[in-house]
């Protein structure tokens, strides 16, 4: 298959065609063909710094003519399909039509530096430290997720829930109760419902018990074989919310009086996944990561490509942006490894429980007989047994708003429930 090579130039970057077993010489040749540009006044190079103004031709000698590396195939030299090869040279020329076309409308009558050049290009880079230090999950929290896509759906079907809890000064968070809203789930995807009264009565209910929605959690199914960690949709998806939690940070800053130009969050993903064991067999695994700031920025620009590759490993873009593997490549699919960002994981034990039949699951339901069985217990003050995020937001669609925040908040700190309250409540669960 012929090499589709990208020759970037003090004029802009051309494409240039070359036969797969194209050697050194011959890349030269075509270039004095294609380009008339002498192959004596050629400086080649697979460094971008040759097109520096200061750059001296002699430090670049990767790609210098020798009787070594003339006779041996490009792709022997680092160069493949869709390499960025940097040509330097003094003689006057008028670059090919596409490329001058682009280039003067970059130019819009003015001048540009060959670092401003360089600069204007999309590198995908990637990020080794998360925006948060850490995140640390309540046991019986993550562990009344993860026994629901492993027991109940056989880690065959997706499954999702937004992330309640707290984040330090220090950048650690905390997830003390997870909301599984409306969904459907497939195999590879998840569809959730967004903007409900229901998720308008979770998020005042953990307002009430002093949280915050912190990140999200999803599983990924063992249905099919991957040889990727996350698909180009579960990266969309974190990108997505890291988006829309970076802006809410930065509306709430601006109410404040305060600006916020980073676009920065704690915001962070927990995975759930099915990991082979050599010695215990297959186990369930949290594996939280954030998307980078990088990847948030692009999906927020648009640069996210609508339609899919076949690969659902690599992401398909809307622009060409640059990745380098020993060399640079112009390309439109990115591995999505290289936007994931790995955050340490911690566990605690939160104050809140967790008995209480989880929302919106197909099994168990949730029926007034399980809060009779909550209420019913014995040995725990009457707020300690509502302490529980599952079971206040079931209350929730016989008490208002502004009753559940009351009701809440009292137990949070262990007061006394106004009568007036638990008698509605004993009344519901049946209990006279």
């Amino acid at each position: 298959m012929p090499l589709l090579l990208r020759i970037r130039t003090r004029d802009g970057t051309e494409r240039l065609t070359v036969d797969a077993n194209c050697t050194l010489r011959q890349l030269r040749e075509k270039i004095e063909t294609e380009y008339g540009v002498p192959q004596e006044d050629q400086t080649l190079s697979l460094n971008q710094g040759l097109l520096l103004a200061n750059a001296r031709a002699e430090d670049f000698d990767d790609l210098a003519p020798a009787r070594a590396k003339d006779a041996k195939l490009v792709r022997q030299l680092g160069i493949d399909h869709g390499s960025i090869v940097y040509l330097s040279y003094s003689v006057e020329r008028e670059p090919t039509p596409t490329a001058a076309a682009s280039h003067r409308s970059e130019l819009r009558g003015g001048k540009m530096t060959v670092e401003a050049m360089i600069a204007a290009q999309t590198r995908v880079e990637r990020q080794e430290t998360p925006n948060c230090a850490s995140v640390s999950f309540d046991a019986h929290a993550a562990n009344a997720f993860q026994q629901y896509v492993n027991g109940t759906l056989g880690f065959n079907q997706m499954r999702f829930g937004w992330m309640y809890g707290t984040v330090n000064d220090a950048g650690e968070v905390l997830v003390d109760a997870i909301y599984e809203p409306e969904q459907e789930g497939s195999e590879d995807a998840f569809i959730i419902s967004e903007g409900s009264e229901e998720d308008a009565r979770a998020d005042a209910l953990a307002s009430a018990l002093g949280m915050q929605k912190v990140g999200c959690v999803f599983n990924i199914t063992t249905t099919k074989p991957r040889k990727f960690t996350l698909s180009a949709f579960e990266v969309r998806e974190m990108a997505k919310r890291q988006a829309a939690a970076a802006a809410a940070a930065a509306a709430a800053a601006a109410a404040d009086g305060a600006e916020k130009k980073d676009g920065k969050t704690t915001f962070v993903t927990a995975v759930v996944m099915m990991l082979e064991d050599e010695d215990e067999g297959p186990q369930v695994s949290f594996e939280p990561f954030q998307v980078s700031d990088q990847c948030v920025r692009l999906y927020a620009d648009g640069w996210f490509h609508d339609e899919p590759c076949e690969d659902r490993g690599l992401t398909r873009m809307t622009k060409e942006v640059i990745v380098a593997d020993g060399v640079s490549k112009d390309v439109t699919e990115v591995d999505n490894d290289r936007w994931l960002v790995a955050v340490p994981i911690k566990d605690h034990s939160g104050a809140l429980s967790t008995k209480f039949p989880i929302e919106n699951r197909l099994h168990p339901i949730q029926t007034m007989e399980d809060l009779k069985d909550s209420l019913s217990q014995s040995g725990m003050e009457y707020s300690a047994r509502l302490r529980d995020f599952h079971l206040l937001l079931f209350l929730s669609k016989h008490l208002g708003t502004d009753d559940l925040v009351d009701v809440a908040k009292t137990a949070r700190r262990g007061g006394t429930i106004a009568e007036g309250y638990k008698i509605i409540i004993d009344s519901l669960a049946g209990l006279g």
